[in-house]
């Protein structure tokens, strides 16, 4: 872990900027009265000196007026972005700073752009940062920061919550995730609201801390406390991981045979779920929600064609059933282990012979810590609440980190206040760029957890389940005029099971508008 300080001497001033081009920092200096900016060279009298060609000799100048401090392109060639827009070329005017703004040197849409390109982070603290380096790599699952996080970026700070944001690596590249923090994160001076990916020179900051990325490394600012071992070990999967990623499901028909007869399960169910989505599976009774998932990941084949990131599950199933995490109603846990034994065991079992002891440890531990077990470590598994057996359960299948996850009633038996709980742990699994497929049949506790809601319906003409539904929330609601999920299974629900028996009806509605198609 790198430390930089660098400051120029003569600072009148009482805010700083921190320059960073792709090698890292590159300097940090008080700012005076008034601070030229500009290209560097043995003759230029600049205060600062950028050495890149996108920058002009006298490119432009920092002045501070009545308590403000203001940036002034000074007829550059390229000009200035501030906050990403353009300054100098199409806008001569001033722009004030404010603590946290971007001034980019650049040039937009050109080959050139790449480690020419140079940002300042102007702050209004003259307090002098030490900024850290911490590399980043295709070993690395997730670098969590927080105030008291036991692997991560640990930072001592009121303002910043237990567990306030991770940077994690999904098959898109770097992103960002704020975990429901009070203060929030910014993101090149926007509060984000989702999971974002990030791009080279991307600006995060929670309260006063600053994170430049920098594509293969973050650049921290002071009070950050690194441990040796940030991130969960990603040894399992880096191997199978590739840019983007969808499940594309084209399901013909699933029957079986039963006293020489032939039995429609499902028929004529497609639909795309795209990585980073929780969907909900809901149905009426006997429409084949289990079924469906079983066909999915491959485990009772229809009549079909399942893809995950242009793989066939059915024909790669010896390969693809490590990307697949599954879930069943009923746990397999042995009561005569203890936590980590269990988890102990499915390390061994799941993730690869070749990965050294220590790293097999450190997923263990993580896993232990991600799903509030570390107490239990030791505990017998028959002593553990159902709250958390349950969780035990999906750490089990969550060992080797699958790409897609389902989970079949992961929440009966659970009150409230556990069951959201344990749903919020999926919802964060979901916001790593996973795929997350959950039947419950207390959806309305979690609504605004989940992206889509599948609606399978079980037709009265073929006594089969039909997709009757597939998109957001919100427009299930408004598809089957309801306000709630209880709403939509009495909707689809035959009469004697005391529903209104529509499945006809909202089967025959979404075919003919191809929702979802």
């Amino acid at each position: 872990m790198d430390k930089t300080v660098l400051y120029s001497p003569d600072s009148d001033g009482e805010a700083v900027v921190h320059l960073f081009n792709r090698d890292g920092l590159a300097g940090s200096y008080a700012l005076k009265y008034i601070t030229v900016i500009g290209r560097y060279s043995t003759q230029s009298q600049c205060d600062i000196m950028i050495n890149s060609p996108i920058v002009s000799r006298r490119h432009g100048e920092i002045v501070l007026s009545e308590d403000r401090y203001l940036y002034r392109d000074l007829g550059s060639t390229n000009g200035t972005y501030v906050n990403g827009k353009l300054y100098g070329k199409t806008n001569e005017q001033a722009v004030q700073l404010s603590d946290g703004d971007i001034i980019s040197f650049e040039v937009r849409q050109s080959e050139i752009v790449g480690r020419d390109k140079t940002i300042a982070l102007f702050t209004k603290s003259k307090v002098k940062f030490n900024w850290h380096s911490i590399t980043l790599s295709d070993t690395m699952a997730e670098l969590a920061v927080g105030r008291t996080v036991a692997s991560g970026v640990a930072i001592d700070n009121e303002f910043i919550s237990q567990k306030h944001v991770s940077f994690f690596l999904s098959g898109s590249g770097w992103a960002v995730i704020d975990h429901k923090s009070t203060n929030g994160v910014l993101l090149n001076g926007k509060r984000i609201t989702s999971p974002r990916y990030l791009s080279v020179f991307d600006v995060i900051r929670i309260a006063d801390v600053y994170f430049i990325f920098l594509g293969d490394k973050l650049i921290c600012s002071g009070g950050c406390m690194v441990s040796d071992a940030p991130a969960v070990c990603k040894e399992a999967v880096s191997s199978r991981q590739t840019s983007g990623g969808q499940l594309s499901i084209n399901i013909v028909e699933r029957s079986v045979v039963q006293r020489f007869k032939k039995m429609m399960l499902l028929q004529d169910i497609r639909m795309t779920v795209n990585n980073g989505e929780m969907v909900l599976i809901l149905g009426g009774s006997g429409a084949g929600k289990t079924t469906f998932i079983n066909a999915v990941m491959g485990y009772e084949k229809a009549d079909g064609k399942i893809t995950y990131r242009d793989t066939d599950i059915y024909e790669e199933y010896e390969q693809m059933k490590y990307e697949i995490g599954f879930v069943p109603q009923q746990d397999l846990l042995r009561n005569s282990d203890t936590v980590y034994d269990t988890l102990s065991n499915a390390a061994r079992m799941k993730l690869p012979k070749r990965m050294k002891d220590e790293k097999r440890e450190e997923r263990i531990n993580n896993i232990l810590n991600e799903f509030g077990l570390s107490r239990e470590r030791d505990s017998l598994v028959s002593k553990l609440s159902g709250g958390q057996r349950k969780r035990l359960s999906i750490a089990v299948e969550f060992i080797a980190n699958p790409s897609l996850f389902f989970l079949d009633e992961p929440d009966s038996g659970l009150d409230d206040i556990m069951g959201r709980g344990l749903m919020e742990n999926l919802r964060g699994i979901a916001d790593r760029g996973k795929i997350v497929m959950v039947i419950t049949h207390s959806p309305e506790r979690a609504s605004d957890l989940f992206d889509k809601v599948i609606v399978l319906a079980k037709s009265s003409l073929d006594n089969s389940g039909h997709l009757a539904f597939y998109g957001t929330v919100n427009d299930a609601f408004k598809f089957f005029e309801v306000s709630s999920f209880s709403g939509i299974v009495k909707r689809i629900n035959r009469k004697d099971e005391n529903g209104e028996g529509l499945s006809d009806y909202y089967i025959d509605k979404y075919n003919s508008i191809n929702i979802g198609e």
